[in-house]
């Protein structure tokens, strides 16, 4: 067992050094995520919901990315189907943008239209967002992004704040 963490140890600092900057200033990149939940109330209640969300972005600094997004969203709650698409701008501060593992901060906020079950409403999506991303190759990257969404106008008055979990990979024109 010492060997063989003693081999892994040496294997992954031999390939540390191979590793060019994941991002950096002039980047421009396109994201696609996915995020699926499933939720069982007691009594009912069932909540199912598929989340895909695409970015445009681009680096204008080594750490700032600033991005134009279009989310959709489709949710059967209880009997209900809800379909939710918006569309709206995101930013990003990326915390070690010279490693492979690029940790990053940031905020997004969209104008969005629901049909509730045949009711539609519209409002704001807006909210913090987190995650890290690690380079696979020089212009493709795999992350894990968590976002609080809360809800405001309209589809406030329909719809509770939500937690999400994504993953997804990301292009980049370097």
């Amino acid at each position: 067992m010492k060997r063989t963490m003693i081999l892994l140890s040496m294997a992954a600092l031999l390939l540390a050094g191979t590793v060019s900057a994941a991002v950096k200033q002039g980047d421009m990149e396109v994201d696609a995520l996915a995020g699926y939940t499933q939720v069982s109330a007691e009594g009912g209640g069932d909540v199912d919901a598929l989340f895909l969300t695409g970015r445009v972005g681009y680096f204008v600094t080594n750490n700032v990315q600033v991005a134009g997004v279009g989310m959709g969203a489709w949710i059967d709650a209880g009997g209900t189907d809800v379909s939710l698409y918006a569309i709206g701008a995101s930013g990003k501060f990326c915390f070690t943008p010279d490693k492979q593992w690029v940790p990053y901060v940031g905020g997004q906020i969209l104008w969005g239209t629901a049909d509730l079950g045949g009711a539609t409403t519209d409002g704001m999506i807006y909210g913090p967002l987190g995650g890290v991303r690690f380079e696979c190759t020089p212009t493709t990257d795999l992350f894990i992004e968590g976002q609080y969404n809360f809800f405001g106008g309209d589809l406030g008055d329909s719809l509770d704040n939500m937690i999400l979990v994504m993953v997804g990979f990301v292009h980049q024109w370097k």
